[in-house]
C-alpha cells in the first residue's frame, strides 16, 4: 500500500509540473457548469491513464511470460534508467526540450483538442495521451508491475494524485509562484528517481522481497 501512496504523492506533486505544461487545457473548456466540466476532463485524463496502465501491465506480463531471465532483466535495467532519465527532467537537471518532432505532435494535438472544448470528458481522454514525462515514467513502473490489473491501479492512483492541481489549475497557476512548482515538481522528480533505482537494484537481488 505504501507503492501507491508513493505514486499517489508522485502524481500530486508532480502535476504542479503539468500545469505548466498542460494548465491551460482545462481552460479551453466550454462547459454549462466550470465545476462539471473540468471534473468531467479529469475523468477523461484518468481513464486513458488507466487504459494505458492496463497495455503497460499487458506488456509487462507478456514479456514476464517469455522467462527469459536475462531478457527480463535488462528490460528492468532498461526501464529503471528510463524512469531516472524521466526522473532527472521533471526534476530539471536534464532539458526536456530533447525530441523535435513531438513539437510537432504536441502543437497538432492543441488543434484537435480545440475541436473538444465543448465535452470535457473527450478532452481528457486527448490530453492523457499527450507527450510527458511524468506520465511515461509511471507507464515504465506499470510494465514492471507484469499484471495488467496491478498497471491499472498504479496509473489510477497516479492520475487521481494529479487532479487537485489539474482541478483548480486556472485558480492555482495565479496563487502559486513559479518557483513554488518548480520545487514540488522537483520532488516528483525524486520520486521518479527512487523508483528507478529502486528497479534496477531488484534486478540484482537487492531489496526484491518474494511475494
Amino acid at each position: 500500500m505504501l507503492e501507491y501512496f508513493m505514486i499517489l504523492l508522485g502524481g500530486f506533486l508532480g502535476s504542479y509540473h503539468c500545469i505548466g505544461m498542460c494548465g491551460a487545457i482545462p481552460t479551453l473548456i466550454i462547459y454549462k457548469n466550470f465545476w462539471v466540466g473540468n471534473i468531467l476532463y479529469n475523468f477523461g485524463r484518468v481513464f486513458t491513464y488507466v487504459f494505458l496502465g492496463f497495455l503497460a501491465g499487458l506488456l509487462g506480463m507478456y514479456f514476464h511470460n517469455f522467462e527469459f531471465q536475462v531478457f527480463q532483466k535488462g528490460l528492468s535495467i532498461f526501464l529503471g534508467i528510463g524512469m531516472v532519465v524521466f526522473g532527472l527532467q521533471v526534476v530539471g537537471s536534464i532539458k526536456e526540450k530533447g525530441v523535435p518532432f513531438l513539437d510537432v505532435i504536441f502543437f497538432t494535438i492543441s488543434d484537435m483538442l480545440n475541436a473538444f472544448r465543448k465535452s470535457p470528458f473527450f478532452l481528457g481522454m486527448f490530453n492523457g495521451f499527450l507527450p510527458c514525462p511524468l506520465v511515461y515514467a509511471f507507464l515504465m513502473k506499470a510494465v514492471l508491475d507484469k499484471d495488467p490489473f496491478k498497471g491499472m491501479l498504479t496509473m489510477f492512483f497516479f492520475g487521481l494524485g494529479t487532479i487537485p492541481a489539474m482541478l483548480f489549475s486556472s485558480k492555482l497557476i495565479a496563487s502559486i509562484s513559479p518557483a513554488t512548482r518548480k520545487n514540488l515538481s522537483k520532488l516528483a522528480g525524486v520520486i521518479i528517481i527512487i523508483f528507478g533505482i529502486w528497479t534496477i537494484l531488484r534486478v540484482f537481488g537487492i531489496g526484491h522481497h518474494h511475494h
